[in-house]
């Protein structure tokens, strides 16, 4: 037979009849007298604020460590719960955590709530819709892009998001994460940054599982309480109940920053106008405090899209709200020239782009060819055929050869005698050579591939790890085959 933790409701008229009695009248009330009206407040009279305020004043006349206290602590958190002040709950029952540790059952029930304690709306975007950032320095000059995307999917019989971002700053980095539809607890995140590492967390109940690439074995972290994947995190803002005054803290477990788990105070601080290239939108400015002060502008809309942000002297505005077709290739077309990739690659035409050993020349335009995999960042130029000298325009093997030699300028090249090998893009006459620079684990291989078509000398190239290359170069040599003049 269970025990009944609080008497009936019966009995606590009876008792509270009993003891005002009883009690002088200028006696103040203990905090068991409290947090026996609290009790009868809420379950009989359905009274939640005046319970509210008795549970709060038993805590305060508490003294450390009084299974009462414990009692009124939780109560006073099931109360803000159910008036769906979820951040307010969720703080209350970590102080019943740390206050009342020795409370096992109380703290047992609290994590329960706290499971549930950030309150979600319905994915507001549309199954598969892609928001595209331009990334831009403070002074306005464009730095790279920002990409996420949300696509609906099933693992196990259940309804989960793949999301996805891509950002690209001179470095790249890529996440993919698996969540519930409706809880949005994480499933599965892989998360790669090119200078930083790739870390893949695989959570459990309870738990996560991280492996970082390079590292030998899997770390296990125990996770209590509600967890969120940090690189979750743009969607998870866009599903929040934003409005005036709103304020809330997710906790979020970031892979790359070594499986730490990381409070994230989130607050709606006003409403604005921002113009984006997108257009017109009125949003609620949304700070983030996370070690250094993140601004988000999320539009009022049902849509809640991400329209600005900034960071650390960096600016993302919002350029397209895109619908690809899974599975289609991706097409970039100017000047009478067009390119296909194959889903997921990305054309970029950046205003900053570092230097690949290719001297700038006039009437040149470079293009960068990024993977899905941000293996490395391949470089498409097309330049008038009449800049280069007139000893490289004899052939395009001539034109190569003086390539290598520009390459080797910023590191000796060797090339592989054996690799270079005569083909046709866009009908005409092309050449590609595979060449070696460095050595031991810091060999790269460069592979390009160059021709002439109408007044272009077109050259496609890419520096990329030697473990990388083969499972590369099949999507790398279909985009420089379905070059097209028209």
């Amino acid at each position: 037979m269970k025990t009944k933790l609080f008497p009936s409701a019966g009995a606590v008229v009876l008792t509270l009849a009993l003891s005002l009695l009883t009690r002088p009248a200028a006696l103040a009330a203990s905090p068991s007298d409290l947090l026996e009206q609290g009790i009868f407040s809420e379950e009989t009279k359905g009274d939640l604020d005046a319970a509210l305020k008795l549970y709060q004043q038993a805590v305060a006349e508490t003294k450390a460590g009084q299974a009462v206290g414990a009692q009124a602590q939780y109560r006073l958190g099931v109360i803000l719960y159910k008036k769906k002040n979820y951040a307010d709950a969720s703080a209350a029952f970590e102080k019943l955590i740390h206050d009342y540790p020795d409370e096992k059952d109380l703290i047992a029930r609290a994590r329960t709530y706290l499971s549930g304690a950030v309150f979600l709306l319905p994915a507001p975007w549309a199954d598969g819709e892609e928001l595209r950032l331009d990334l831009k320095f403070s002074g306005g000059k464009k730095l790279g892009f920002a990409r996420y995307s949300a696509r609906s999917s099933q693992l196990d019989g259940r309804k989960t998001w793949v999301l996805r971002s891509r950002i690209f700053a001179g470095v790249e980095q890529f996440s993919r994460v698996e969540v519930e539809a409706d809880s949005f607890k994480p499933i599965h995140c892989r998360w790669k940054h090119t200078m930083i590492g790739e870390a893949d967390t695989t959570y459990t109940a309870g738990g996560a599982d991280l492996k970082l690439a390079g590292k030998d074995g899997v770390q296990h972290f125990d996770l209590k309480d509600v967890i969120f994947d940090n690189e979750e995190a743009i969607e998870l803002i866009r599903r929040l109940p934003l409005g005036t005054n709103y304020t809330t803290t997710v906790r979020v477990f970031t892979g790359l920053g070594g499986g730490n788990t990381i409070p994230v105070k989130t607050s709606v601080v006003g409403i604005e106008k921002v113009d984006v290239p997108a257009g017109t939108f009125d949003c609620y400015r949304v700070e983030l405090v996370l070690g250094v002060k993140q601004t988000f502008w999320y539009s009022t809309d049902d849509h809640h899209y991400l329209v600005k942000f900034e960071a650390n002297g960096v600016a993302a505005e919002l350029t397209e709200i895109a619908q690809p077709k899974p599975g289609a290739p991706v097409v970039w077309q100017a000047s009478g020239f067009s390119l296909s990739a194959p889903p997921d690659w990305i054309f970029y035409q950046p205003e900053i782009l570092a230097s690949s050993g290719v001297p700038e020349v006039a009437n040149k335009r470079r293009l960068l060819l990024l993977d899905p995999e941000a293996t490395a960042p391949a470089e498409i130029s097309l330049r008038k055929l009449d800049s280069l000298k007139p000893e490289t325009r004899k052939s395009v093997r001539d034109w190569a050869e003086q390539l290598i030699i520009d390459c080797s300028e910023e590191g000796k090249l060797t090339v592989r005698a054996d690799s270079w090998q005569e083909r046709k893009i866009a009908g005409q006459p092309a050449v590609s050579f595979i060449a070696e620079r460095g050595s031991g684990k810091e060999q790269k291989l460069v592979y390009a591939i160059c021709t002439f078509v109408r007044d272009q000398a077109v050259y496609f190239s890419v520096e990329i790890a030697s473990d990388s290359f083969d499972a590369y170069r099949p999507g790398f040599d279909a985009v420089a085959e379905s070059l097209r003049a028209d």
